[in-house]
């Protein structure tokens, strides 16, 4: 809820100054830069979506987490639509979206490691992984041992009358 009420408030704030700007500047100059920052914008979201999915499929060929590619194109994707958007304030949020450095601070505020996709501070457990429960897959149920882990890569053999592996 307040992230709409900040985008409303924003909205309206935009309207009123491209409005002011508008009549001062005049109807001309306020409707050729609407019209070029929207096909700037258009053109930055094509060109760039293209090349953050290359880079992406490169690093994933590699084996590697594309996550500074991806945060890198968010970047420039919000920085179009907020250049796509009519008015002078998401204008300039746009612009500012661009200057080189400003995916620093996107990764900051989204608090995602660089280069591994996680969290901050996060700690990756192998045991989290087992926390699904039983396969819904008839024959598929994982066999545990001792402490109650799952035992992975265990080959379990269908027996006769007894519930024991052969």
């Amino acid at each position: 809820m307040p992230l709409l009420l900040l985008l409303v408030l924003m909205a309206i704030a935009d309207f009123v100054v491209l409005f002011t700007l508008g009549a001062k500047l005049g109807l001309l100059v306020t409707l050729l830069w609407i019209a070029l920052s929207a096909a700037f914008g258009i053109h930055l979201i094509r060109r760039e979506s293209l090349l953050t999915f290359q880079r992406a499929r490169e690093r994933f060929a590699r084996g590697e987490v594309p996550s500074d590619e991806l945060l890198h194109g968010a970047g420039f994707l919000l920085a179009g639509i907020l250049l796509i958007a009519p008015g002078f304030l998401s204008d300039m949020a746009g612009l500012l979206c661009l200057i080189p450095g400003s995916g620093r601070l996107l990764r900051r505020w989204t608090r995602v490691a660089p280069n591994t996709g996680q969290p901050y501070g996060a700690r990756v457990d192998a045991s989290d992984d087992w926390q699904r429960g039983p396969d819904p897959r008839p024959g598929r149920e994982h066999r545990r041992d001792d402490t109650g882990e799952p035992l992975e890569g265990e080959f379990v053999e269908k027996c006769d009358n007894d519930s024991r592996p052969r």
